[in-house]
């Protein structure tokens, strides 16, 4: 099915897009972002009145997607409109003209992993360029950081707890430099606006050196043995199985783990935030993270979390909100997995999703065993 990218210049295809942000984040993903109206049942907020908004059509002129684009020299404070994302870094390097702002990237189940996706950051990155970007900035879940890693974006500061939103990593695109688009495979390098010069400006030193500190690790940019020799290492450290992969073979880990990335994070990340209704699971591969609950104003320790710890299974079963936050104590490594990781195990290695997933219930029925112990022993003193 054919689909267009359209520029949407008018009211009415501005207020559709609106109201496509509210069926996504808030229907289906279950989101409470601060500018959601749910008396007109969309999405709006100050960022939109400057920015460049566009949608993604199918043959029947159905809006299946859209993403916004905003210019830093188009807002009249940046850093405050943008907190609290770092922008005063940026602007020490760049004017605000040559930096702008991506973000409200959706489309709907349907079109996801599909054509629709490309399309959108063509156009985007096309227009971009055009006028006189050279990088630009956005956030995204743990779970879209290889998706945008492979478009070419950077991790390049400690990742934030963006309210309504949860926890982000910031992430930049060097749009001109050529060398690591070529090496992400992205599909930018095939745009025409790729090709104007290989990065006059040294954009591409500059980012490489600032995103050093915050280097993680994508599959999809280092070979297969790379991956797996980083993240097979943490999982086999000190001959002790992590529980999640216990009775796996060598063979069906690294089966499972072509996909996936894996994140550093500094002390202070809130890695999962509670009532937060994000999907994704984490395997603690290197450091400590702390579990809280806020009861009646006071923040209540519940456990540390060690290397080999899982968290986040209840989202990445099903819908539940998270029932805890989970910040990082320690710097850490963490491997993130994602509902489209399990869907694809399920579908080709059926044997080792089993497992996992075997796995996965035995850590859950431990914490519930924990848990009514505990129950148990405050009972008696009541």
């Amino acid at each position: 099915m054919s689909l267009q990218v359209l520029l949407a210049d008018t009211p009415e295809l501005r207020e559709a897009i609106y109201a496509l942000r509210y069926v996504i984040y808030v229907e289906e993903m279950g989101k409470s972002p601060p500018a959601a109206d749910h008396q007109r049942r969309w999405i709006r907020d100050g960022l939109d009145a400057t920015a460049r908004l566009y949608a993604v059509q199918d043959e029947a002129g159905t809006l299946v997607g859209t993403l916004r684009l905003n210019r830093l020299s188009d807002l009249s404070d940046p850093t405050t409109e943008l907190a609290p994302l770092p922008i005063a870094t940026l602007l020490e390097r760049f004017p605000p003209e040559a930096i702008s702002h991506t973000s409200r990237l959706m489309l709907l189940p349907a079109w996801r992993g599909g054509a629709a996706l490309g399309l959108l950051f063509n156009r985007c990155y096309g227009d971009a360029a055009e006028a006189g970007v050279r990088v630009d900035l956005c956030h995204a879940k743990p779970g879209l950081v290889e998706l945008y890693e492979q478009l070419g974006y950077r991790r390049f500061c400690p990742g934030l707890d963006l309210k309504g939103v949860g926890y982000q990593v910031p992430m930049l695109l060097a749009l001109h430099d050529r060398a690591h688009l070529r090496e992400s495979r992205s599909p930018l390098l095939r745009h025409p606006a790729s090709r104007q010069g290989e990065d006059p400006c040294g954009d591409a030193t500059w980012m490489a050196s600032i995103a050093e500190s915050y280097r993680g690790l994508n599959h999809r940019l280092v070979e297969p043995d790379a991956f797996w020799g980083a993240v097979g290492d943490a999982l086999r450290e000190g001959e002790q199985e992590i529980p999640l992969f216990r009775g796996l073979s060598e063979e069906q880990s690294r089966a499972l783990l072509k996909t996936g990335t894996v994140l550093s994070c500094q002390p202070g990340d809130p890695l999962v935030r509670e009532g937060e209704p994000q999907q994704e699971l984490f395997v603690v591969l290197e450091g400590v993270a702390e579990v809280w609950r806020e009861q009646e104003g006071h923040r209540l320790s519940l456990a540390l979390l060690e290397r080999g710890a899982v968290f986040g299974e209840m989202g990445f079963l099903g819908r539940s909100r998270r029932s805890a936050d989970v910040i990082a104590v320690t710097p850490m490594r963490v491997l993130v997995l994602t509902q489209a990781f399990l869907n694809r195990s399920i579908r080709h290695q059926p044997d080792a999703a089993a497992l996992l997933l075997r796995n996965l219930s035995m850590v859950l029925a431990e914490r519930l065993a924990q848990t009514t112990d505990r129950l148990w022993q405050l009972s008696q003193f009541t």
